[in-house]
């Protein structure tokens, strides 16, 4: 039998609301060293995913122009941006700091239940170009998370058991 998906999950999850600041978010991820994590209503149900390529992706829309380093957005510091940041740039970023969540996460999200096997999450993951994938119950409340590294970690860890399959 292939490993379940609740046998495989990193619990708790650390999650943000959809009204959280995009600074508030990035922070979050750097702390953790994630790169991602679920948004959550306020019944903690599931709405949407935001990652640091959304946060890039958006921050590089607003600003128009590649960043030096992306680990600097939120700061006012003149390696920011490849021009000179003026008063027009600090209120920039300052702008991209205050939006929220809500403004770029992604609403499609894929998620599976606690049941679901390991090879069927790895073929979502594949298909779907995604790095992480939620596991909620039927509720749609997040009950874990799986990401790339989790996959791996369990196939070393139980290698024979899956090979038996």
């Amino acid at each position: 039998m292939a490993l379940p998906a609740k046998d495989i999950m990193v619990y708790p999850v650390i999650t943000v609301k959809a009204d959280t600041s995009l600074k508030r978010a990035a922070e979050i991820l750097d702390d953790n060293c994630f790169s991602g994590m679920p948004v959550v209503d306020d019944d903690e149900r599931l709405i949407g995913i935001v990652s640091e390529t959304d946060i890039l992706r958006y921050t590089q829309q607003i600003i128009g122009q590649p960043l030096r380093d992306p680990h600097q957005v939120f700061t006012k510091s003149k390696e920011v941006l490849h021009v000179d940041i003026t008063h027009r740039g600090i209120e920039v970023i300052e702008l991209i700091a205050s939006t929220t969540v809500d403004t770029l996460m992604t609403r499609d999200v894929v998620s599976v239940d606690g049941e679901t096997p390991i090879n069927e999450i790895t073929r979502l993951m594949h298909e779907n170009n995604i790095n992480r994938i939620p596991v909620v119950d039927d509720n749609k409340r997040v009950q874990g998370i799986i990401t790339r590294a989790d996959i791996i970690r369990a196939m070393v860890t139980n290698w024979q058991k899956l090979s038996d399959n």
